[in-house]
């Protein structure tokens, strides 16, 4: 029995990683940083919601919100 102290992966596992940096990452590996990215473009995306929420809010506080709302609810005739 052949022992190595190198990770086994199959043969297309990484084939569509092209760089050299990246090249030689396990299937772990892949998914660790795949995991990170996504918990950073989740991150990324709720400090985006609440950035929308708060200029809305802010908007129709300070009473700028009343001219859009009046527009919209307006008759056309």
């Amino acid at each position: 029995m052949k022992h190595e102290n190198t990770v086994r992966t199959p043969s297309l596992a990484n084939s569509r990683i092209n760089t050299d940096s990246t090249a030689n990452l396990s299937i772990g590996d892949t998914l660790r940083k795949a995991k990170k990215n996504l918990f950073f473009s989740r991150c990324l995306m709720g400090m985006l919601a609440v950035l929308i929420l708060t200029i809305v809010f802010v908007v129709f506080f300070m009473g700028f919100g009343k001219f859009f709302l009046d527009y919209v609810s307006n008759p056309v005739g």
